[in-house]
């Protein structure tokens, strides 16, 4: 029933023609999962060829995955048009009583030309800072996401551990992944799986000093094995 009731939603966001408005609460889920994302760091600008990729549960509601193409930023000669690059974004979507808000977006650049030897393109996303909200608020809002796509056939699933001691994992039948923690501030480690559960790649999750002082719970690989 699940699976039957994400199909349908994104069926009805595929055949919906989207203008570029964005409000934090709709009515339904489908208004609030089909409009376009913002690019990155250019936030009055949406992106071109907007889609939804994927829709999954979380916690508190649900998470959709985009692509679309925005202008890239790089400096060239001025008569030089810039040049659109594939995009994959994220919107985090919690259900409040009869209202359903958007709590974070994220974006992550898709680099086309990476080797062909790479296993998962993928970027990491958490809560944005919000001065203006309280303490509890913060806490209620408060999550950490791992998404994006499978380069190769050999990947099976991911398996993403969460600095609130969390462990999640998507099958990537579709080749996506999408990973959503309700309560964590960070990605510690993320393991690629192959067929029989066989590790194929381990990544450890690199923050800056400030954020990586705020978790007690991320420890090195080595000292998990």
């Amino acid at each position: 029933m699940r699976r039957q009731w994400i199909g349908c939603l994104i069926g009805l966001l595929g055949i919906t023609t989207v203008s570029y408005t964005y409000s934090l609460v709709a009515a339904t889920p489908e208004e609030m999962l089909r409009r376009p994302f913002a690019c990155p760091d250019q936030p009055s600008v949406a992106a071109k060829n907007f889609q939804v990729l994927s829709v999954r549960k979380w916690e508190k509601g649900i998470v959709a995955l985009y692509r679309g193409a925005c202008p890239t930023q790089e400096k060239g000669f001025a008569s030089e048009p810039r040049t659109d690059k594939s995009v994959l974004s994220y919107r985090v979507v919690k259900r409040a009583g009869a209202e359903w808000q958007a709590i974070g977006s994220g974006n992550h650049w898709s680099d086309e030309s990476r080797s062909t030897s790479e296993l998962i393109d993928y970027g990491v996303g958490k809560t944005s800072e919000n001065g203006n909200q309280s303490s509890e608020r913060r806490a209620a809002n408060q999550y950490a996401v791992f998404f994006g796509q499978v380069l190769s056939p050999k990947v099976s699933a991911i398996e993403v551990t969460f600095n609130n001691g969390k462990i999640l994992r998507d099958s990537t039948t579709d080749g996506l992944f999408l990973l959503v923690s309700s309560g964590a501030t960070q990605v510690c480690d993320v393991r690629v799986l192959g067929a029989d559960n066989q590790i194929l790649q381990r990544d450890e999750i690199d923050f800056p000093n400030s954020e990586a002082a705020q978790s007690d719970t991320c420890q090195p690989i080595s000292g998990r094995l």
